[in-house]
């Protein structure tokens, strides 16, 4: 047996021991991996007014040739009438998509654990029934079908949950210190302007 063929054995494995809880949790990981790269994609700054989106990133992170897009930027700004507006407005162009998709992804991961704990508790229900039926089937077979559930379905939220927050906090910092040098960016393009 190959090692493709034990992977898939042990997720029909999983998918069957895990009940109905383990399908939703891998629905709500499709959903969260949906999310993450909607994410990574918008902080690509692909709606970026005035500059490409290359030009904006290399202007926010730092890179060569920063001097010669501020140019750019400041001939592209010069003839706005109310410049601090201006700037806020692309500030939200660039920075709003990912605002707001941040919370919906934090919900979705927190959701993670809260469901295999959802699974646990209907794994628990299950033991419990299996301890209570005097029937001629060994009711070890159905607690032990309930304990399996209840750890699958515990590990799969937690499986799911901590990897994907720590990877949404990473993005959500790498928003925030482009966010901040953006803010940087519109303070020096103000105090350049009214000086």
């Amino acid at each position: 047996m190959n090692l493709i063929d034990q992977i898939l054995t042990e997720a029909q494995s999983l998918a069957t021991e895990g009940g109905w809880v383990f399908h939703a949790l891998i629905i709500l990981a499709f959903g969260i991996a949906y999310s993450l790269l909607s994410l990574w994609h918008s902080m690509r700054l692909p709606d970026a007014p005035i500059l490409p989106s290359r030009e904006w990133l290399t202007l926010l992170k730092g890179g060569s040739g920063i001097e010669e897009i501020r140019n750019r930027l400041r001939i592209q700004l010069r003839d706005s009438e109310d410049l601090g507006r201006h700037l806020q407005e692309i500030g939200q162009r660039l920075f709003a998509k990912s605002d707001r998709r941040f919370p919906f992804a934090f919900i979705m991961i927190g959701a993670a654990p809260l469901i295999g704990l959802l699974g646990t508790v209907s794994g628990m229900f299950t033991t419990f029934r299996g301890m209570s039926t005097a029937s001629a089937n060994a009711p070890i077979d159905i607690i032990s079908e309930g304990i399996s559930q209840a750890l699958i379905t515990t590990q799969t939220g937690l499986i799911i949950g901590v990897p994907t927050y720590i990877v949404c906090a990473w993005l959500r910092s790498r928003h925030e210190d482009l966010a901040l040098k953006f803010r940087q960016l519109e303070s020096q393009l103000l105090q350049q302007a009214n000086s």
